[in-house]
């Protein structure tokens, strides 16, 4: 199965920098590596709201190519941990670095949190990162194809329909997969649709099962709210908390399904999404993943059960 379009542009402010050299054994030779994470301040307007958002930005990459020569992309990190200016460096945002990036990429963070449950946290995985010398257009952009799980209104802890309305869609996106796997590699992500333009023609073209295009924007942000704690006596306690914001905001796609070879097939999809239970239990109970084939999924082209 292809590797979907993935693509995610940041224009902005580095804000912070948390690299490092590292290292890991591979067929008992000594691979070195730098990586970590950066933080990227990007202004910019969503469906007409501005907003200010603080992107994480996580790197990797081995320093020699296979073929042993150094590595481009660990060339690109280490002038941003070793060159580059960022606000907590400076001490203020007019003089750290305005920087780009072209060709990050949307993957999800899967893990074993408290009390044995799976958290999946979406993350931008970027390689390249240049300074901007020119005009600056600060921006925080993505460009996904993917499969159409399911959609649904979003609602709050009673159950009622937000007003106004958002709209949360599932989709399936193949990420790079090894020639040697023995499933393809695809992740669950959620997406969001905030304006109703947007959530009338997703609601009214998109089905589950089709393969579709989608931009929009990230909103990597982190917004307050008051709340009453309930006490075992007397008034409850008023007090106010700090919530983390990671969304893929929709604003535009295509109307038609994907056609041919540029669709996704469900069966494929199915394998995907098997493998991807398969690792996640084992995970749970504490099992090593191994490369164990996943049966087949009997085909079923009139109705999409993807099984989670």
């Amino acid at each position: 199965m292809r590797q979907a379009e993935n693509r995610v542009k940041i224009e902005g402010i580095l804000a912070e920098t948390d690299l490092k050299y590292g290292s890991y054994l591979k067929n008992g030779e000594n691979v070195e590596t730098i990586g970590g994470m950066i933080k990227v301040l990007v202004k910019q307007e969503i469906n007409g709201t501005p907003v200010e958002l603080e992107i994480p930005v996580y790197m990797f990459s081995g320093k020699y190519t296979k073929a042993g020569k150094l590595n481009p992309s660990y060339e690109s990190i280490e002038r941003v941990m070793k060159d580059f200016v960022s606000i907590a460096a400076a001490g203020n945002e007019k003089d750290a670095d305005k920087i780009r990036i072209t060709s990050g990429t949307i993957k999800m963070n899967e893990f074993i949190g408290q009390n044995n449950q799976i958290v999946s946290q979406p993350r931008i995985n970027a390689s390249f990162i240049t300074k901007v010398t020119g005009d600056f257009n600060p921006e925080a952009s993505f460009c996904l194809e993917f499969l159409v799980s399911n959609m649904n209104r979003e609602t709050d802890a009673d159950g009622v329909e937000l007003d106004p309305p958002r709209l949360n869609v599932e989709v399936i996106v193949p990420q790079y997969t090894s020639p040697d796997a023995a499933a393809p590699n695809v992740d669950v992500i959620t997406l969001k649709a905030i304006s109703p333009s947007v959530i009338n023609a997703v609601e009214s073209y998109w089905e589950s099962g089709n393969t579709y295009r989608a931009s929009g924007r990230l909103n990597f942000s982190a917004k307050t709210e008051e709340y009453m704690e309930e006490v075992d006596f007397g008034e409850a306690m008023r007090k106010v908390r700090t919530i983390s914001v990671s969304e893929f905001i929709i604003t535009g796609g295509s109307q038609a399904p994907l056609e041919g070879d540029f669709a996704f097939d469900i069966d494929e999809i199915k394998a995907g999404i098997a493998a991807r239970k398969t690792r996640l239990e084992d995970a749970k109970s504490g099992k090593t993943a191994t490369n164990k084939k996943t049966p087949a999924p009997t085909s079923n082209k009139g109705k999409l059960d993807l099984g989670f």
